[in-house]
């Protein structure tokens, strides 16, 4: 496809390019308005942000954001604040006091008008571009404490004429501005201003989709923008068409290799390998799994969401059980709208659920840790979390695979998880609160499956079982509704003894920095397997490897030379532990690697055939 010019927004530009960004006020309703002024000098990375809102209380507070919606962790943006003042319409002085972290309380006088200020130490504004991803840059006025301030929010940019600007946001009715409805929509709309970048587009029945790639590579523009039509018109096909005027994915090229996201309601963030995204194949089939699933959460987590996750509360952690539905899920639909829509190979479908089975099983923590609790705990693992912990991603992917098979098999293919989400969609989808936390996910699909199977509905015992229980899931009890099973081969057998080595170290205990760097050609423990032979020789995290059997060892030469040693012998290994020297004998034993593989059945059943042709669009 045509690679086509964004349109450019030409202003004028002093001594500092201006940002600003204001709040259209609704009729008789209090304003708010932003202004950011981009330092003369990017090399400071100086953000300066002034907010401005008409209020006749007291007192106004104004917080930076713990988190960013879809990032389930606490960022601490307020960090990178500095230099907070305020004053009135006059411009007289306020005082201000911190009442927390990230809160900010500002004493008003007189007047309607109060204006804050303050510097913003932001990384992502450089010589070539300002990235604004929002809720690391804009405090949000509180209204109904804890939640921002309603009422409608437009932005109005200003840029030299050299850089173009993009956003997810619509445009404004005055020029060069962009409108949302609320704080909530406006900081989920990342902001790009710069030169170096270009730009592609498709369309979806006359609505306009960008993709956007930020930095140089030697990516294929046209064939990631022609993959990119082909999975995000199925799945909007799917559920029922898109919900957005607009649609832009960011895609930032990087050095190293792999992919991540975030998602937004009509927009994404997407890193990606500069060099390494065509190959190997697998890179880019993988890339194009986080295009899908990125795209994807505009429907499930952007719209269907558990009900803590929006109307938002910024101030702290939002936990809930439902991640393995709001993320893993959104994984299931991605690599389904892959496969569907010929990006993937039926193949390629079944190697992404060989490899999450494989991950889910390996896992030492699948046999303690349910699905539900996994999202619970993410905002905060555990320093043990490698040996007692499991990825809702993961698992949560693989229930949306066992419970689409399962909805057609009671519901002899009349009814599956697609229905699911469109009810979803339909009954709990922005802005209707979202479902309930404990058993609304499980509610909807039972009542799918009774419409169809009204005495197979209750799915009690698949919850307990595999999301709220930690029980053994008999994979073939479920692909054989689709005429599938599962085959488990064991590999070469290879020494073994429980360790994982790295060259960082996690934290130490209480006077231990987040993470340790071991010196230069030295190898660390940096994780024992429970049960393992390590654990019962007494090795620990922490413990720096020197010698093996008397031979000195090094990050470039421990792998070779312990696949030497043959199963059932015993190695000496000497290790530093807080500067003493220690050694341990290790009982080496053996381990034989698990691979799986779905096959097809013989024999297939009419009902069996069906499913398998609906559930993966094949002939």
């Amino acid at each position: 496809m045509k690679l086509r010019p964004v349109h450019c927004i030409r202003l004028w530009l002093a001594a500092a390019v201006i940002l600003t960004i204001q709040i259209a006020a609704a009729a008789q309703s209090a304003g708010v308005s932003y202004r950011v002024t981009l330092d003369k000098s990017p090399n400071t990375h100086f953000l300066h942000v002034e907010v401005r809102v008409n209020s006749t209380a007291p007192s106004i507070d104004v917080a930076m954001p713990a988190w960013s919606p879809g990032s389930y962790n606490i960022h601490n943006g307020w960090r990178n604040v500095q230099e907070f003042s305020a004053n009135d319409e006059t411009g007289a002085s306020l005082k201000f006091e911190k009442v927390d972290k990230q809160t900010w309380r500002i004493h008003r006088q007189a007047g309607q008008a109060t204006t804050a200020r303050y510097k913003l130490y932001y990384r992502s504004y450089n010589d070539e571009m300002c990235y604004i991803t929002s809720p690391n840059v804009f405090m949000y006025v509180i209204g109904k404490k804890p939640y921002p301030m309603e009422g409608p929010i437009s932005v109005k940019l200003e840029a030299p004429a050299e850089w173009r600007v993009q956003t997810g946001m619509e445009p404004g009715s005055a020029p060069n501005t962009y409108v949302a409805p609320d704080y909530d929509t406006f900081i989920d709309s990342s902001i790009l201003i710069g030169s170096n970048w270009e730009q592609t587009q498709f369309d979806y029945h006359g609505i306009p989709h960008y993709c956007v790639f930020i930095g140089k590579g030697n990516f294929d523009k046209q064939k990631i923008t022609d993959d990119t039509k082909k999975v995000v018109t199925y799945l909007l096909d799917m559920m029922g068409g898109a919900p957005y005027e607009k649609y832009v994915f960011f895609l930032r090229s990087r050095p190293g290799q792999g992919s991540g996201g975030l998602e937004h309601l009509n927009s994404t963030d997407i890193s990606f390998s500069a060099y390494n995204t065509h190959d190997p194949q697998s890179a880019y089939l993988r890339f194009m799994f986080v295009v899908a699933h990125e795209f994807y959460h505009l429907f499930n987590v952007k719209r269907i969401r558990p009900a803590i996750l929006g109307p938002f509360d910024y101030s702290h952690e939002q936990n809930t059980r439902n991640l393995y539905v709001s993320e893993g899920m959104t994984s299931y639909w991605a690599a389904v709208g892959l496969k569907r829509s010929g990006v993937w190979s039926l193949q390629d479908y079944y190697d992404e659920l060989n490899r999450e089975i494989e991950k889910l099983q390996s896992a030492p923590g699948h046999k303690i840790m349910s699905v539900e609790l996994s999202s619970w705990d993410t905002w905060n693992r555990g320093d043990n979390a490698t040996n007692n912990s499991i990825d809702y991603y993961n698992k949560g992917e693989l229930i949306g695979n066992l419970l689409d098979l399962e909805i057609r098999y009671r519901t002899s293919n009349q009814r599956s998880l697609t229905h699911v989400f469109l009810y979803l969609l339909k009954n709990n989808g922005l802005p209707k609160p979202g479902f309930e936390e404990v058993h609304g996910f499980r509610a909807a699909v039972e009542t799918i499956t009774r419409e169809a199977a009204p005495s197979n509905f209750d799915f009690g015992d698949f919850f307990k079982k595999y999301v709220s229980g930690v029980e053994e899931i008999p994979w073939n009890d479920f692909l054989d509704h689709a005429g599938l099973m599962l085959e488990q081969k064991k590999g070469k057998p290879r020494a073994y003894i429980g360790i994982t080595t790295g060259t960082t170290l996690p934290a130490a205990g209480f006077f231990a920095a987040p993470q340790q760097l071991v010196r230069d050609g030295q190898i660390a423990v940096t994780n024992i397997a429970p049960g393992s032979p390590a654990e019962e020789a007494g090795l620990d995290v922490g413990d720096i490897l020197v010698s093996m059997d008397g031979d000195r060892i090094d990050p470039a030469t421990f792998a070779s030379r312990f696949n030497e040693k043959k199963p059932g012998s015993t190695i000496t290994v000497a290790v530093m532990r807080r500067d003493r020297l220690k050694s341990f004998t290790v009982n080496v034993s053996q381990q034989e690697p698990l691979s799986y593989s779905i096959k097809s059945k013989d024999g297939a059943g009419d009902l069996q055939k069906t499913i398998f042709r609906s559930w993966l669009a094949e002939k």
